[in-house]
């Protein structure tokens, strides 16, 4: 399509934020030199902002850095007022972008800075649903590394699963701990007090209680407890070593899981270039995994995001149009006590969507969900000048001047007052629909539907309406002449009837 959708407009940034997310264990040094290269680059390119702060490692509010978080840093850009500022926040993530591919093996992303974000939490935004979290990443980093590759109106492709945490697991012989007459629970608790201890009794003073704990001593506990120092006792009496019936297995496990509807979801998010419609990109990204990524019974891919948003909320705002149109129609009936004078029109309001969409191409605009929120309003105000050139055309017609004169006639009329009408609202509507400024993208849609919808309306009320009153009512003025011929005839009828029976 030529006018694309996004879910919101962009709106101009108050401060850019940078996340630099290194491997899993980097050291806080590393990510030091990473960030501080980029401060430089902000430096040397970025043009009008008040201060750039950088956080290495994410920190509690006491200022004090974990060691998990030490291989992500922050870097939050401040700019200058909106009257004050050079570069954008579109322009500034265009400039760092030109740089990530200089800092390999580190993951950059950009995070709302407005402290909320109308629409999803990303604009793009996919879901692999599977219990298999191994199978499930690696389809996720496939379906990124597509989109980074033959996507590149998508930006910053991420998968939300990060692996990298060092671990080690027990894994158990569990026909072999059956045949020895144990049993999983018993092992687990063995293998809880020799690292976490065992309360082995309570010891009262003064009316106080205190647990009496077993465990391990400390340097024991710095290591793996070794699997055949451990001794379970099954049903017969016998001692056996763990070692016997399980091993120890190192590898690496998720930093965290996500569920929803109690199924493991790995996400896969992405930003969009600005003014890039929405439908396009997610458009080539669900073609892509459908030619790219086979189906796996065990794996749903579904989608999120901007798009999906986009689309709920537009059948919602069908269904509000269609009440808004049903109770205009039943105002205008009451009023002109016919249903066809309101029919003729509603024709304004289909017809006033061709404005919308020549406004929309002529300023290389998208849709959007405010788009939605004029159309709304363009509703009730669309019907004005057509409810005045049908109640003028109906009042001439009552004066006796025939149907195609009282279509011209109330066209002419009416034309001055209509264009008086429409023209003050315009004109009105213009600061609002073009005039740049800090928060003009959310009320510019608004401005734009009204005035491109009114003003193609407004034409073709004055000089479609006519001909569509001229059609409906050309029928029914035909029936009511062939009616009135009709009782005439019948009329004459009988006048010769009754003089015929009077010569009699």
């Amino acid at each position: 399509p030529v006018i694309g959708y996004v879910f919101m407009p962009d709106q101009a940034a108050d401060s850019v934020t940078v996340n630099a997310q290194l491997p899993v264990g980097s050291p806080l040094v590393e990510t030091e030199t990473v960030m501080n290269q980029l401060e430089t680059i902000v430096k040397n390119e970025v043009r009008g902002y008040k201060r750039v702060i950088v956080t290495d490692g994410q920190r509690s509010v006491f200022g004090m850095g974990t060691a998990s978080s030490s291989y992500k840093g922050t870097m939050q850009i401040t700019l200058e007022d909106y009257k004050n500022r050079v570069d954008t926040a579109d322009q500034i993530k265009t400039k760092l972008r030109a740089h990530f591919n200089d800092f390999p093996g580190v993951t950059f992303s950009f995070s709302d800075s407005q402290g909320m974000r109308m629409g999803s939490s990303s604009p793009i935004d996919i879901l692999v649903k599977t219990q298999d979290l191994v199978k499930g990443k690696g389809i996720a980093e496939k379906i990124a590394s597509l989109i980074k590759a033959q996507v590149p109106s998508a930006t910053e492709p991420s998968v939300d699963l990060q692996d990298g945490l060092p671990q080690i697991e027990l894994k158990l012989d569990r026909e072999r701990i059956y045949s020895l007459g144990l049993n999983v629970y018993t092992i687990g608790q063995e293998i809880k007090a020799a690292v976490d201890g065992i309360t082995a009794t309570k010891y009262r003073v003064g009316g106080n209680d205190y647990d009496i704990i077993v465990i391990l001593a400390e340097a024991d506990r710095n290591e793996l407890p070794a699997l055949d120092h451990i001794f379970v006792v099954n049903p017969a009496g016998e001692r056996i070593s763990l070692s016997n019936v399980a091993h120890y297995e190192k590898n690496t496990g998720p930093i965290d899981i996500k569920r929803e509807n109690q199924s493991r979801v790995i996400h896969i998010t992405a930003g969009t270039v600005p003014g890039t419609p929405i439908n396009v990109v997610e458009g080539k990204i669900r073609a892509l995994i459908a030619q790219e990524i086979p189906a796996e019974d065990e794996v749903v891919i579904e989608y999120s995001g901007d798009y999906q948003q986009l689309m709920d909320y537009m059948v919602k705002f069908a269904l509000i149009m269609l009440v808004a149109v049903f109770l205009v129609f039943g105002v205008m009936a009451s009023q002109f006590e016919s249903f066809r004078d309101p029919f003729i029109i509603i024709f304004t309001i289909p017809l006033s969507v061709i404005g919308i969409v020549l406004i929309y191409l002529m300023t290389r605009q998208v849709f959007n969900i405010l788009t939605a929120v004029g159309l709304l309003v363009l509703v009730g105000v669309i019907v004005n000048n057509g409810i005045v050139l049908v109640d003028y055309t109906n009042l001439l017609r009552k004066r006796g001047l025939s149907l195609h004169d009282a279509c011209v006639e109330a066209a002419g009329n009416r034309l001055r007052p209509i264009l008086m009408t429409t023209l003050t609202t315009v004109l009105g509507l213009i600061p609002m629909a073009f005039f740049p400024g800090e928060g003009s993208e959310l009320v510019a849609p608004i401005g734009k539907t009204v005035l491109g919808g009114l003003s193609f309306g407004t034409l073709m009320t004055l000089f479609l309406m006519p001909v569509i009153y001229y059609i409906f009512n050309r029928r029914s003025d035909e029936r009511k002449a062939k009616a009135e011929a009709r009782r005439e005839r019948i009329a004459a009828g009988l006048s010769r009837k009754q003089a015929r029976e009077a010569k009699q």
